[in-house]
């Protein structure tokens, strides 16, 4: 995700380890339920710089009266986080979050102990195994599951995506969380917390065959232990394909820096690459959710020959302090930066305290060859502002599915956790708006899209096929 302060880094993995765990829930009377709806409500109007970046006011308050008439009988939490959670999502911010319990695995709240047991492949509406975590689980990689527990997969994918985030009406980072997280998501939206969730009943199609058969759950742990072995931890590297292409990965903006030197790496890369009289530079993003915005302006520092704008405007709320602060956690040093927030003729708030905001100079030798960015739905924040700029420059060609970030900008920043008192909920709060210096471009509600579109199917997953990169290496080749 985007991390352009320590904060948000707090809030994605120290902030909610305090939360108490969930299971056996209380019940919220509807009083305490609609206090928490009012401070929930409040603070999203007064902090949140892009409440009404992608709908209207109008449209927005429609929804959070909606919420209102559900909250006249008592709610578990797990109940009203499913009451909130898709009203949130229609800010279309892809960095606001709802957090309803110990966070020991980010997306994975309730039911922990009785999990979905299969790795899932979403694809539009339907679904594909990859793999079992249980090794007792005898069903072919590939075949088609039609239903779980009675409800068809069809409609389980479209309740899912109306509860998870993206920017603007952008589809494809949704469906990159879905992937990665669907048992986590069926659990928290499809299970109810307290109850028994042993066994999961499936109706399945393979080969034109179809079939039904009862599955055992499986823990989290089983799951983190599967698909942790699988990433990859090496930030960033470097490869040579031939005498005329290199292949440039950044897998995150933001590298452990104990260990990894980011502008060391981008400073020795270029110097090898031009040594090398290199005509081609595949740059493969793929999985890169962002990290500190300064390494997107510098990695397209190398890439360019004239100076260039990469931050249009930085937007707030607000300079004034806000009402909710005894039940939010705020930035460090909060009251003070707030007198650094200046206010346009037209009102606007801005922050004018960021080195993206000045105009960038290209390095010394940049590459003037050509280059290919690899992009998917997990080039989010970071990783989309740097695609943006990129393509308002003409500079590159992009090969892949569309980014998960808005191409004109997100929100991110600092952020405000608040607390809701009664539920113990915790909501993030982005504290700024990141208007990137781009323009004319056709999707204002989307991110980039490709030049050359390529969807990975289930059959180049299952065959370890990289579908983008042959693809890649044949739009190359033509030159």
């Amino acid at each position: 995700m985007k991390s352009k302060a320590i904060l948000q880094l707090a809030f994605f993995v120290t902030q909610f380890l305090c939360v108490p765990v969930v299971s056996g829930q209380n019940a919220f009377n509807p009083s305490e339920l609609k206090e928490d709806f009012q401070l929930f409500r409040t603070a999203l109007e007064e902090a949140h710089p892009g409440i009404y970046r992608y709908e209207t006011k109008a449209a927005m308050d429609e929804s959070f009266e909606s919420i209102v008439k559900e909250l006249d009988k008592p709610l578990s939490q797990q109940e009203f986080y499913k009451i909130l959670n898709p009203v949130l999502t229609k800010i279309g911010c892809g960095h606001t979050k709802l957090m309803p319990s110990e966070d020991k695995g980010f997306m994975y709240y309730y039911n922990m102990e009785t999990l979905f047991p299969l790795k899932l492949f979403l694809d539009k509406n339907k679904a594909y195994v990859r793999y079992s975590y249980d090794t007792k689980v005898k069903l072919e990689p590939g075949t088609e599951i039609t239903a779980i527990n009675g409800i068809a997969m069809g409609e389980i994918i479209e309740g899912l995506l109306n509860n998870l985030f993206s920017d603007g009406h952008n589809q494809t980072f949704k469906y990159y969380e879905l992937n990665r997280y669907f048992n986590a998501l069926f659990s928290n939206f499809y299970l109810e917390e307290g109850k028994a969730h042993n066994q999961f009943n499936i109706t399945y199609k393979y080969r034109g065959k179809k079939g039904s058969m009862s599955l055992p759950s499986v823990s989290y742990q089983i799951v983190m232990e599967h698909d942790t072995a699988k990433q990859n931890s090496i930030p960033y590297q470097l490869e040579f394909k031939n005498g005329k292409t290199a292949l440039l990965t950044i897998r995150t903006f933001w590298p452990d820096e104990e260990k990894y030197n980011f502008e060391a790496f981008l400073k020795e890369t270029f110097t090898d690459i031009n040594a090398k009289s290199i005509q081609n530079l595949i740059l493969d993003l793929r999985g890169n959710e962002g990290g500190k915005d300064a390494f997107g302006a510098l990695l397209l520092s190398y890439l360019v020959n004239a100076e260039f704008r990469y931050y249009d405007k930085l937007v707030l709320a607000t300079n004034e302090r806000f009402t909710f602060v005894e039940h939010a956690q705020l930035p460090e040093g909060y009251e003070q930066l707030r007198a650094l927030i200046t206010q346009t003729e037209d009102g606007e708030f801005r922050w004018e305290h960021n080195g993206n905001l000045a105009v960038q100079t290209p390095q010394e030798n940049p590459f003037k060859g050509r280059v290919y960015v690899l992009i998917d739905g997990a080039c989010f924040s970071v990783t989309s502002e740097f695609c943006a700029v990129a393509n308002h420059l003409d500079r590159v060609s992009f090969i892949g599915e569309e980014t998960g970030g808005g191409y004109y900008g997100n929100n991110s920043g600092a952020f405000a956790i608040v607390t809701l008192p009664n539920s113990k909920m915790k909501l993030g709060i982005p504290l700024m708006a990141y208007y990137t210096a781009v323009k004319d471009y056709e999707f204002t509600d989307r991110g980039i899209v490709p030049h050359y579109q390529v969807q990975p199917t289930i059959m180049g997953i299952l065959s370890g096929k990289d579908e983008i990169m042959e693809r890649t290496m044949k739009i190359m080749n033509k030159g």
